[in-house]
């Protein structure tokens, strides 16, 4: 029996989002191409979870697809990909829609980016290049056939029984980040792999680990996943051992404990306080190609570890030792240490700022450039002991100096 989400699209879509939706339906009927709502936005209605994505199938070329939307002026075209046929629009009513063609593809190397050979295939043959079956469902956007669901893997069956199944038995040796993936859906949905996705998952991870994968792809999912902010994920890892897809270590430390750390302290890069937490390997830290900012985390952290705290018998000597170190790297060293130094920095000193500029000191009539950076660092330890709370004891404190 042919299921039908019209219903759905009207009940969970946006308004903005419909209207694009029959403007790219009229084009279509128009025109003669056939097009599909596909992956996560089918997921999503089925499963009625909020959508922020919208990706549109083209059975042939999108961007001739996208042209005629254009025409018609219903969209602008703002992003083009032309060696796979993607366009990235947006329309009048400013919604934003990603167009891709159908295509076949294959691994040139395994773990790597894929190759498309053949652009304009039909859905059916695009279907089977997705990761799971529950991810591979589409939604007709034509006029005779609008919300009729197309299921060619099992994918409604699937859903109703939340379970994750791939496609075929090579899934993970073309994509590992798959793994990572799948840990995030089941995290995010109480999804369960299947028997059979779990045997090639394992034997992947058993037989098949190589250096010479795609770090890019892993990043993303592991981005991703870890972004989530949920102990859960970080435990389903170490539990599933996917920290060995990338050589890291498996801490004695619980997802939770991660969780309500970066809850009480938030901060820019919470996916990478958990991966900081399990990631050791110099090789593999190179490999990822982590931005500038990213790379520090792991320099900051592995200079905080390798430090003798010894000397740290003062709120200044605590507060000199963590400063300027990534928030991130604090974290994680807290994590891996259990050191109350780092909560002690990250609760209280890393907090206390002194409120004299240089220039004011200037005009308290200290002019020496040393002497007021000496200055500057001795209102800094005060201010840490408590024996100056504010700025009008920081200038009362820089007069009683030049008497």
């Amino acid at each position: 029996m042919a299921i039908n989400l019209k219903d759905k699209i009207k009940e969970q879509l946006s308004e903005n989002v419909q209207k694009a939706l029959l403007e790219c339906s009229e084009t279509a009927e128009k025109y003669g191409f056939k097009i599909y709502l596909i992956g996560g936005v089918v997921r999503d209605l089925f499963l009625e979870k909020e959508i922020f994505d919208i990706d549109v199938t083209v059975e042939g070329n999108a961007i001739e697809f996208c042209h005629k939307l254009a025409d018609e002026k219903y969209c602008k075209i703002i992003q083009v990909q032309d060696k796979l046929k993607t366009a990235k629009t947006v329309f009048s009513s400013e919604t934003e829609i990603d167009f891709a063609s159908t295509r076949q593809e294959f691994y040139p190397k395994r773990g790597h980016l894929p190759v498309a050979v053949r652009i304009g295939c039909s859905l059916q043959e695009d279907v089977y290049r997705r990761d799971f079956t529950v991810n591979s469902l589409a939604i007709s956007l034509n006029k005779k056939t609008f919300g009729d669901v197309v299921d060619y893997v099992g994918g409604i069956e699937d859903l109703a029984n939340k379970t994750l199944r791939v496609l075929h038995d090579n899934s993970f040796n073309e994509d590992p980040s798959r793994i990572i993936r799948g840990l995030k859906f089941a995290a995010r949905f109480g999804f369960h792999r299947d028997k059979h996705t779990k045997e090639l998952q394992e034997k992947y991870q058993r037989e098949q680990l190589h250096k010479d994968i795609s770090w890019t792809r892993i990043k993303s999912e592991i981005k991703q996943a870890f972004s989530l902010n949920t102990g859960k994920i970080f435990d389903m890892f170490l539990a599933n051992g996917v920290e060995k897809l990338f050589y890291a270590q498996k801490p004695d430390i619980k997802g939770l404990e991660i969780k309500t750390l970066i809850d009480r302290h938030p901060v820019d890069n919470p996916w990478l306080v958990y991966l900081g937490c399990i990631l050791k390997d110099e090789e593999i830290i190179d490999a990822f190609c982590f931005t500038r900012a990213e790379k520090k985390i792991f320099t900051d952290r592995d200079i905080l570890l390798s430090e003798n705290l010894s000397m740290l018998n003062s709120n200044y000597a605590i507060y000199k030792f963590f400063e300027k170190k990534s928030p991130e790297a604090v974290l994680v060293y807290y994590l891996l240490s259990k050191r109350k130094e780092a909560l002690i920095y990250i609760e209280k000193l890393s907090k206390i700022r002194v409120e004299l500029k240089g220039s004011d000191i200037k005009e308290l009539g200290i002019t020496d450039g040393k002497k007021i950076g000496r200055m500057l660092d001795e209102i800094l330890k005060k201010k840490l002991s408590g024996t100056i709370v504010n700025k009008k004891d920081e200038i009362a404190f820089v007069k009683a100096q030049t008497k």
